[in-house]
């Protein structure tokens, strides 16, 4: 007989990921046919929300958070454990005050590519939202914006923590 310790914790958590992620699109679909652009105001509330309560989650589990670079490390860890392993990118340029980074793979962009629903609608905000509040509560000095978006037509996304 098989059990679910028989199936690899790093598998679970990809199966996990990928069926959160779906299930967060095709919620957004359907409401958004029902209730149309009204949905992204609840998606960046609940977005908000979620990048403040990640704090905790980062905290819990010791993650650094004196600086861009921590930020940075940091962000990218909890991003991971909620959305999956399927993000890529690279640090562009990095010191205490100020990290660049250029991201080249998403799972909720990839997400919206296997079910075959876009445009992204809300997405460039709802992930704005949430990383920006997610900064911002882990460490009060910074700030994060993105400057380039794959889910708006860009390569890459591009994105700046930096000292307020």
């Amino acid at each position: 007989m098989v059990n679910i310790k028989d199936i690899p914790a790093e598998v679970r958590w990809e199966i996990a990921t990928r069926a959160a992620n779906s299930q967060s699109v095709v919620y957004d679909m359907l409401v958004r046919q029902i209730i149309g652009d009204k949905i992204d105001e609840i998606w960046n509330a609940i977005m908000t929300e979620g990048g403040k309560a990640s704090k905790v989650m980062a905290k819990s589990l010791g993650l650094p958070s004196s600086n861009a670079v921590e930020i940075d490390g940091t962000l990218g860890i909890i991003s991971t454990i909620i959305m999956g392993p399927e993000f890529a990118g690279v640090v562009l340029e990095a010191n205490v005050n100020r990290v660049i980074g250029k991201m080249t793979g998403c799972p909720m962009l990839n997400a919206h590519r296997n079910i075959g629903y876009g445009p992204t609608a809300g997405t460039p905000s709802h992930c704005q939202a949430f990383c920006q509040n997610f900064v911002e509560s882990l460490n009060p000095r910074y700030i994060m914006r993105y400057t380039k978006r794959m889910c708006t037509g860009d390569p890459h996304c591009e994105y700046v923590i930096e000292l307020k």
